[in-house]
């Protein structure tokens, strides 16, 4: 799908991985993109390019609010890029219904409803959806019980739908590994949270994210080493636990009693 001129909502769109894909959607002629955030004071508004909405999209109404504002400001929606997520890194160890509802909301309700959304009023025209899964949805992270199997969640939610979905739409899934930037640390509340191995920059991820819209890919995962690694992994299940175990002991301060 060529971009230039298409009509795009972007969440997570204030730092990070979304900071990045914002830049570069911003350069494509006669794009426009609605920038969603909680908090849009880093986002720059530029007149007929970037319109920065604040919303808390972890909750029906918030990712109303983002389509009721963004066909009011653009007419017709061509790309919705569900981008905005978190984590925790913690030790499980007391119930909390709230604690647990909270990242799925974010990470797997509000994609899945805003994709139901996009499909709804396409109007029979061509749109594109991507979202922001995770290679953590694939391999176990300590400490991240939550986190990844929030990514599995949509993950598979993504490869059922495929079986579902009209031609007309156009889903792009996409598999990053750690990115360094405040990500993690907002994890912990804590600086110098300890990346997972491996780690790219965010702009490089954006710049692949981007294109594996364009060119209508299913799946893109921007790190060769996990693209290689991950099916060595399924091949032989013993390296994916020695990574896990590896992993285990840069989290284990976190996992202490």
């Amino acid at each position: 799908m060529n971009l230039s001129g298409k009509n795009i909502i972007l969440t997570g769109a204030s730092s990070g991985i979304g900071k990045e894909m914002l830049y570069i959607l911003s350069l494509y002629s006669g794009a426009r993109v609605v920038a969603v955030a909680r908090h849009i004071d880093t986002i720059p508004q530029i007149e007929g390019v970037i319109y920065p909405f604040a919303a808390d999209v972890s909750n029906k109404d918030g990712v109303d609010s983002v389509f009721g504002y963004a066909r009011k400001t653009l007419g017709d929606i061509d790309i919705f890029i569900a981008n905005a997520g978190f984590a925790y890194l913690e030790k499980l160890d007391n119930p909390d219904w709230q604690h647990i509802e909270n990242i799925y909301a974010l990470n797997v309700f509000s994609p899945v409803y805003s994709l139901e959304k996009l499909v709804k009023d396409r109007g029979g025209k061509t749109v594109a959806f991507a979202c922001t899964i995770s290679g953590a949805g694939l391999v176990s992270l300590p400490a991240y019980s939550l986190y990844c199997s929030t990514k599995a969640a949509l993950h598979h939610f993504i490869r059922t739908y495929r079986y579902e979905q009209s031609r007309n739409v156009c889903i792009t899934a996409v598999y990053p590994v750690a990115t360094r930037t405040e990500f993690f640390d907002k994890a912990t509340g804590e600086a110098e949270t300890p990346l997972p191995f491996p780690a790219q920059d965010a702009a490089t991820v954006a710049r692949k994210i981007i294109r594996g819209i364009e060119k209508g890919k299913k799946n893109v995962y921007p790190s060769v080493l996990f693209r290689l690694f991950y099916p060595l992994g399924r091949a032989f299940p013993v390296f994916l636990k020695i990574y896990s175990l590896l992993e285990k002991r840069k989290v284990r301060r976190w996992l202490r009693p």
